[in-house]
């Protein structure tokens, strides 16, 4: 190895070092507010990874079809380091997250390798791609938080770029890394095997489409048809049996047709997008771009979806910085028309959760698909970060380079694609190119307090306190009754401390209190925010008292439990004769 390939390669391990760094600690942040999973979710896998310990086998009876490989990795991973999950979960997802942007700066590091461009440049894509996966605030939080799809960020991209170098090459490496990755997503997490399962048609197709023979077909149809069929044989199985419980697929079953219909879309789409225009391109890119940004911005005023939450103003403004990167993106478009190039990989990750948004917004406006909307656009953020980081090194290094690339023959796109275009050659001055990479590092690191933040309230932490969690295994443990408290409070109690007996935890009074109705008639394990940003009952509306009327309400029962913290709580019972409940 030569002295500047050395030089080389150290430059780059530095880069993904650097970035590994950053994306873990913008992912531990929660643990400054509160060493608990910063999840509600989060909380629940840590209960069934203890109980996994203390049992020696996973809790079927409670599980979800979707969390065994999360929660069997929580309490291996426990048993080693010796380490309870509940206080384990949120470091050991930290440490997920931030790999997964590793995943990402891979991908892109070698499309740039396959266009033959310069090392400068492929190294500052490589960054900012890495930089933006690690700060950009939506994609913070979803590989931030305990949760079994932050698995999916991991694998969704290697099984991508795996089955398109399985169908380019015969290289049984490539196909049985492949087979691993189908064999373990739909045990892993339900509507990312549901993007998968789109991922790697779009592939499939593009390959196909491109050398229509005997092995494509062969190899193609058998890994993506067998993936097809293991995955809903799998899910119906386990409905069927009643030990495990099966989420997402339902939705998919209530419109088969339409469904269909977008599978169509899908496969004819990533075909199109190769073989059209530029503006084209542009076109179909930003336009669900710019729908998704209005739907937001609608929804601040007025909830899409019936019964779900609005957007807070202060989250709304914050998703309005991610348009600047949106933009950069749209004009590295032409990269995706490269049929044999890691760009294909790439172009199906785009094309898959755009098609299952755009299925979910037309089938009903209903909470479920509400929730299947808000968890399949994320899936789209990796493959938006490597082309705006592309468009972005591209006007920073402007210099041209030939356009015979290493998988591709030179065509119209790929050139538009390496050599800079007309708009590069506008940006000769060094202080232009500097200023352009430097408003896209602002706007992503604008986005990041999204992470932090609560989607309902707009308030922070979005975490789980320690305060929260006694309270609620006071109210569990002590109660011989039923009581009531809001979303996040109930959640707790029944995720995590709830083993059967009569102190079952409500919502149902503790909503109908806040909406003016009679006061609970049972102990109520309530919070001052309630006052203030509102009561939790996601994915419903927040609901909100005065503050002299939760006083009031306060100072008319018995309380039998206080907590101070960020959020000072109060368990209270109604006292004997009372008659206003």
């Amino acid at each position: 190895m030569t002295a500047d390939a050395e030089r080389e390669r150290g430059s780059y391990v530095l880069v993904l070092a650097s970035v590994f760094a950053l994306a873990l600690a913008l992912r531990l942040v929660f643990l400054y507010w509160s060493p608990l999973p910063a999840t509600l979710d989060g909380i629940e896998h840590a209960a069934h990874a203890r109980d996994t310990l203390a049992t020696g086998s996973l809790p079927l009876q409670e599980l979800r079809a979707d969390h065994l490989t999360f929660v069997g990795l929580l309490a291996g991973t426990g048993v080693i380091v010796g380490v309870a999950p509940i206080t384990l979960a949120q470091p050991f997802s930290a440490l997920l997250g931030a790999a997964s942007c590793l995943v990402g700066m891979a991908l892109l590091h070698r499309l740039c390798v396959e266009m033959g461009w310069p090392a400068r440049r492929t190294r500052l894509a490589t960054a900012l791609m890495g930089f933006s996966l690690a700060a950009s605030g939506i994609y913070l939080r979803r590989t931030g938080l305990p949760d079994e799809e932050l698995l999916a960020h991991l694998l969704i991209p290697l099984l991508a770029l795996a089955l398109h170098r399985t169908l380019l090459e015969r290289d049984r490496r490539w196909t049985a890394v492949t087979v691993g990755l189908l064999a373990v997503l739909p045990i892993t997490h339900t509507l990312s095997t549901l993007i998968a399962l789109l991922v790697v048609l779009g592939v499939l197709a593009v390959h196909f489409a491109r050398d229509p023979t005997r092995r494509t077909a062969t190899v193609g149809g058998l890994l993506v048809g067998g993936f097809w069929a293991y995955a809903f044989a799998y899910y119906a199985f386990a409905a069927r049996s009643g030990a495990l419980t099966v989420p997402y697929v339902d939705r998919v079953g209530a419109f088969p047709g339409l469904f269909l219909a977008w599978l169509v879309v899908l496969a004819l789409g990533v075909l199109w997008f190769q073989r059209t225009s530029r503006w084209s391109r542009r076109t179909i890119f930003l336009g669900p771009i710019a729908i998704a940004f209005l739907v937001v911005l609608t929804n601040a005023l007025r909830p899409i979806f019936p019964g779900t939450i609005d957007t807070p103003l202060p989250v709304a403004v914050l998703l309005v910085s991610l348009l600047l990167p949106a933009i950069f993106a749209s004009g590295a478009l032409s990269v995706l028309a490269a049929r044999r190039s890691t760009a294909v990989a790439l172009l199906a990750l785009l094309a898959a959760p755009v098609v299952l948004v755009a299925f979910s917004l037309t089938a009903t406006l209903t909470p479920e698909y509400f929730g299947t909307v808000m968890r399949a656009q994320t899936f789209a953020h990796l493959p938006a970060f490597a082309l705006a980081a592309l468009t972005v090194a591209r006007l920073a290094h402007p210099k041209r380079i030939p356009a015979r690339t290493r998988a591709d023959r030179p065509t119209a796109t790929s050139r538009v694609a390496t050599d800079g275009g007309r708009v590069t050659r506008r940006l000769r001055r060094p202080g232009v190119r500097a200023l352009l990479v430097g408003l896209f590092v602002v706007s992503v690191l604008a986005s990041t307090p999204i992470a932090y933040v609560n989607l309902d309230t707009g308030s922070y932490p979005s975490t789980t306190t320690r305060s929260e969690f006694r309270a609620a295994a006071f109210a569990t443990d002590r109660l011989a009754e039923r009581w009531t408290g809001d979303h996040t409070l109930t959640r707790v109690a029944s995720h995590y401390h709830y083993d059967g007996g009569p102190a079952s935890a409500t919502m149902y009074d503790a909503r109908e209190w806040l909406r003016g109705g009679p006061s609970p008639c049972r102990p109520a394990l309530s919070q001052r925010s309630w006052t203030t940003t509102g009561a939790h009952f996601f994915p419903a509306a927040p609901e909100t008292v005065s503050q002299v009327r939760y006083d009031g309400w306060l100072t008319r029962r018995d309380q039998v439990y206080t907590a101070g913290g960020l959020d000072p709580l109060a368990l209270t019972l109604p006292r004997s004769g009372a008659t206003d409940c």
